[in-house]
C-alpha cells in the first residue's frame, strides 16, 4: 500500500480496516492468477492463442513441432512469433475493419512493454506481437478498441458505444484481458 509520506498511520490503519475485504480479494485474485500461468512464468510452457504449449529452449533454431515450441533462448519468442504469425494479426485487423467499416491506414506488429496495441491521429494501428499468445476473442478485442479509435481517439462514452457495436461482451473481455497482463513483462 502507498500513502503519502505525510498521512497520519492512524488514518492509514483506518483505510486498511474499512477495505481489508477487498485487499484479501485483490490479493486472492493475484495468486489465483499467478497460479493459473506458472509454468509459462517458469518457462516450461508458452501461449500460443491462448493455449499452453510445452516449451523448449536452446536449440539452434527458433521452430514449431507436434506443439511444441523451440526456442534458441526466452527473448527468441518475439522473433517466433513475428516470423510464424504475426500476418495473422493484420488478417484479423482486415477481416474486423471490414466488418466495422473503420480503416486503418497502416497495421504492423511491434514490441511494447506495457500495452496491447495503439492506434495513432495518422489512422495507423500498431499491436503487440503478444497478441498472439491470446485467446482468440481477446485478440479481436483488442484488435476492435484500437480499431474504434479510427472514429474517436479517446475512451469517451462515445468510443465504448463504438467498440460495443463491434463486440457487444467487451466488457467481459476486457476483465480478462488483465489475467494475461503478465506476458508483457516475459520475452525480454
Amino acid at each position: 500500500m502507498r500513502a503519502p509520506s505525510a498521512m497520519p498511520a492512524e488514518k492509514i490503519d483506518a483505510f486498511v480496516s474499512e477495505h481489508a475485504g477487498w485487499i484479501r480479494k485483490q490479493f486472492t485474485a493475484y495468486e489465483r492468477r499467478a497460479e493459473r500461468f506458472s509454468s509459462v512464468r517458469e518457462g516450461q510452457t508458452i501461449l500460443l492463442d491462448g493455449k499452453e504449449c510445452p516449451l523448449v529452449c536452446g536449440v539452434a533454431r527458433n521452430s514449431e513441432k507436434g506443439g511444441t515450441v523451440y526456442l534458441k533462448n526466452m527473448r527468441g519468442a518475439q522473433a517466433f512469433f513475428i516470423k510464424t504469425r504475426a500476418f495473422l494479426l493484420v488478417e484479423k485487423t482486415a477481416a474486423l475493419s471490414r466488418r466495422a467499416g473503420l480503416y486503418p491506414e497502416d497495421v504492423s506488429v511491434r514490441d511494447f512493454k506495457a500495452r496491447w496495441g495503439s492506434c495513432d491521429a495518422q489512422k495507423r494501428i500498431k499491436l503487440n506481437w503478444r497478441l498472439l499468445m491470446l485467446p482468440p476473442e481477446l485478440q479481436e478485442y483488442v484488435i476492435a478498441h484500437e480499431l474504434c479509435h479510427i472514429a474517436h481517439l479517446d475512451h469517451s462514452p462515445a468510443f465504448w458505444a463504438e467498440v460495443a457495436k463491434i463486440i457487444p461482451d467487451f466488457a467481459k473481455r476486457k476483465r480478462a484481458l488483465k489475467e494475461y497482463s503478465f506476458l508483457t513483462l516475459l520475452y525480454r
